[in-house]
């Protein structure tokens, strides 16, 4: 496995959370449109129902795995000697769980 430098692996999760942060924000409306969509009355209105459906699957796993990366980065930066890990990967937020229910 490749070591990277800390200033990489904090920009790296710069990213990730900024990734995160966006997914969410998307996830939210899928579910804000899911939440007021009545029943489809017609074919075309189904297919788009579906289409958010999917949408938010994806959603969720992508989430899933943002947050198992920063949940193990987090494990490693709890559990390594201290001065082996920058602040930046210290001071990670916590992961909430997402329910799909």
């Amino acid at each position: 496995m490749t070591r990277i430098a800390l200033e990489a692996a904090a920009d790296a999760l710069a990213g990730l959370n900024a990734l995160r942060s966006a997914m969410t924000d998307d996830l939210e409306d899928v579910e804000s449109y899911l939440d007021q969509a009545d029943a489809p009355r017609d074919p075309a209105a189904e297919a788009d129902l579906a289409v958010y459906h999917v949408m938010r699957a994806s959603l969720y796993s992508g989430l899933a795995c943002i947050n198992e990366v920063l949940g193990w980065v987090k494990l490693l930066a709890d559990s390594a000697p201290e001065g082996e890990f920058s602040e930046t990967l210290k001071a990670l937020p916590p992961v909430p769980v997402f329910s799909i229910h």
